[in-house]
Order: structure tokens, then C-alpha cells, then sequence
């Protein structure tokens, strides 16, 4: 193996694996590892076949990505549909999953080229035979399937877990936040999320880093139980002939905002996610918008109210007290003061 598709090969699999540790134990643990198995010995047949000049590694290398996409789409039924795939063959799964549009459009995408390009030829011509650059894209294809398809999923736990604290505790949320049940949709969400900020801790149960992606997952779960009232989409596509997507987007009635969530706040790059913010209200025409700055540990957020010119918008910047580089004066609000009109 080259020395280019060895380190590709190990940066990839560190990332699967990383995606993998940071789930919560769970039935989908082993199924999962058995993924990340197949990839790295599909990486192994590839080297084989470079290096002691076997063709037939190749091949072997496509049947053991079929294994990982098969095992892929039985832990994504488990997760994010909520079944378990025992008894089911993988047609009915794939099927289940297209039919109720389980997938992501980007995860959906993925799944198709994968199917599509490798899985069904391998599977339906016995004959058929693979050679080094189709092996190699082939661990690439199912590799980025999993890697999008593992995100999705960390979300739908996470969400499920937040969910389920807040619902634990749902008079007492309820309350906290009943000041705001009939204020405007954009001081809603604000109070809600920070009440949020307030008191999630992610698990601790893995060393590395809570994801993005989990965090997402757990605010939306929190609004679920929360704030009912307000609907609200992930990932969603700001516009239909644009790439762009925003982490959240929360409607009531004809209301929408737009929200940005960021891990930490980073002084030197604080002036962009305002701008990116900004921009996604301009090409949405969403006028109101919220950029998100999680604190490490629970705890009470400040409020930076910005006038977005052009649209009449209002940008509503969250971040944890101290940290953000241009409240001072008359825009420092402190938390718990009287919410937006």
C-alpha cells in the first residue's frame, strides 16, 4: 500500500472509530464495530492486492464493503427507526428506510452511489471482478456512508436521551419558562435555549469530545419536550438552488428563525459566524436568527442583540458570560433579565 492510501487509510478509519466511541453504549455498539472490521480489512485486501500482485484481493475488498454497507444500514434501522433488524433481510430494510425516507438527503445520496455502483453489480453477477481503483473507491463510497450515516445517528441518540431528561423534569422547565409561552417566536427560542445552556452536561461516558452534531441533537430533543409548540427542522437547505444548510430551524405559525450552533466560542473567528449567520437570513429571507455559542459546562449565557440591515432582521447572539469580545456598555444584558419584545 502507498504511502498517500496508508495514511488516507488510517486517518479514515480513526475517524470512524472516533464517531463510533463517542456513542453511548448501546445494542448498536458491536454491529457498528463489525462496520468499522469489514472497512479496515477491505483496506487490508487492497493492500494485498498491491503489493503480492493478486487481482482477486480487489474483489474481496468489494465483498467486504458490501459486509459494512449491510451492517450499516442494520444498525441505522436499529437506531433511527427504532427496530431491530434480526429478522429482517437487508431488501426489507433498505426498503423500510426509502419508503419512510429515514435518511438524510446527504446520507440518502451516499447510501444510492454505494448501491448503486458497487453493492448491486457484486451482488447480482458472480463473474464480475474488481480492479484496484474501483477496490479504492469502493472503501471510499461505503466509507463516507458510514461516516454521514454514523452522524445521523449520534443525533437521533442524543436527541432521544435529551428528550427524555427534559420530559423527567418537564413541569418544573415548564414553569421556568412560561414568561415566555406568548412572546415573540425569536424571544421564545432565546429563553429556551438558554435554559438549555443552563443545564445540559453531555455524557461523560467516552473521553473524547461531545460532537456538534450530539449537541444538535440534544437541543432539538429539549425543544421537543420544552417547547412543543415550536417546530423545528435540522440540516435543514436555506434554499432550494443554494448548498447551504443551517443547523436548525425553528417555526411557530408563520414565524421562522434560523440557528447557528458552535462548540466555543473563538475570539478570532467570532466576527464570521456573525457573518455566516447573516447570510443565511439574507439567502432564506428568514429575518430573525440566532448565533449559538455552547459553554463547556452548564451554565448562564449573555444575550448580544444586532440589527441585520437590509431585510429588517434581528440577529440574537448567545454566549457564555465573558466571552463575547464586543458586548460591553449598553448591549451587555445580563441573563435572567427581562427577555426580547
Amino acid at each position: 500500500m502507498s504511502f498517500v492510501v496508508r495514511a488516507f487509510h488510517m486517518d479514515l478509519v480513526a475517524t470512524l472509530r472516533n464517531k463510533i466511541d463517542v456513542l453511548e453504549d448501546g445494542e448498536y455498539i458491536p454491529g457498528l464495530k463489525a462496520v468499522l472490521l469489514h472497512i479496515e480489512t477491505a483496506f487490508r485486501h487492497l493492500s494485498r492486492g498491491q503489493e503480492a500482485d493478486d487481482d482477486t484481493a480487489f474483489t474481496d475488498a468489494i465483498y467486504r464493503t458490501n459486509q459494512a454497507f449491510e451492517g450499516s444500514i442494520k444498525e441505522a434501522y436499529r437506531v433511527l427507526a427504532g427496530q431491530d433488524p434480526a429478522k429482517k433481510r437487508p431488501f426489507d430494510i433498505e426498503g423500510y428506510l426509502e419508503k419512510n425516507k429515514v435518511f438524510r438527503s446527504r446520507v440518502l445520496s451516499q447510501f444510492t452511489t454505494y448501491r448503486t455502483e458497487w453493492r448491486n453489480p457484486s451482488a447480482h453477477d458472480y463473474k464480475l471482478d474488481f480492479d484496484e481503483s474501483e477496490a479504492f473507491l469502493a472503501i471510499v463510497s461505503v466509507s463516507a456512508f458510514a461516516c454521514l450515516l454514523l452522524d445521523q445517528m449520534a443525533e437521533r441518540l442524543s436527541y432521544l436521551k435529551s428528550q427524555a431528561e427534559a420530559e423527567a423534569q418537564k413541569q418544573a422547565i415548564a414553569e421556568t419558562l412560561a414568561g415566555s409561552v406568548n412572546a415573540s417566536l425569536l424571544t421564545r427560542t432565546v429563553d429556551v435555549l438558554r435554559q438549555f445552556c443552563s443545564t445540559y452536561t453531555p455524557s461523560v461516558s467516552s473521553t473524547l469530545q461531545h460532537t456538534e452534531t450530539q449537541f444538535i441533537g440534544a437541543l432539538h430533543g429539549f425543544l421537543a419536550s420544552a417547547a412543543p409548540e415550536l417546530k423545528v427542522l435540522t440540516e435543514a437547505r436555506l434554499a432550494k438552488d443554494r448548498p447551504f444548510r443551517a443547523d436548525l430551524i425553528v417555526e411557530r405559525g408563520e414565524e421562522k428563525l434560523v440557528v447557528e450552533l458552535k462548540r466555543r466560542l473563538d475570539r478570532k473567528n467570532f466576527q464570521n459566524v456573525l457573518a455566516q449567520v447573516e447570510h443565511y437570513m439574507l439567502i432564506s429571507g428568514i429575518k430573525n436568527g440566532i448565533a449559538l455559542f455552547l459553554p463547556e459546562s452548564p451554565s448562564e449565557l449573555e444575550l448580544q442583540e444586532i440589527d441585520v440591515s437590509g431585510i429588517g432582521g434581528r440577529l440574537s447572539v448567545l454566549s457564555p458570560e465573558g466571552s463575547n469580545p464586543t458586548l460591553h456598555g449598553t448591549l451587555r444584558r445580563q441573563a435572567g433579565s427581562a427577555p426580547l419584545s
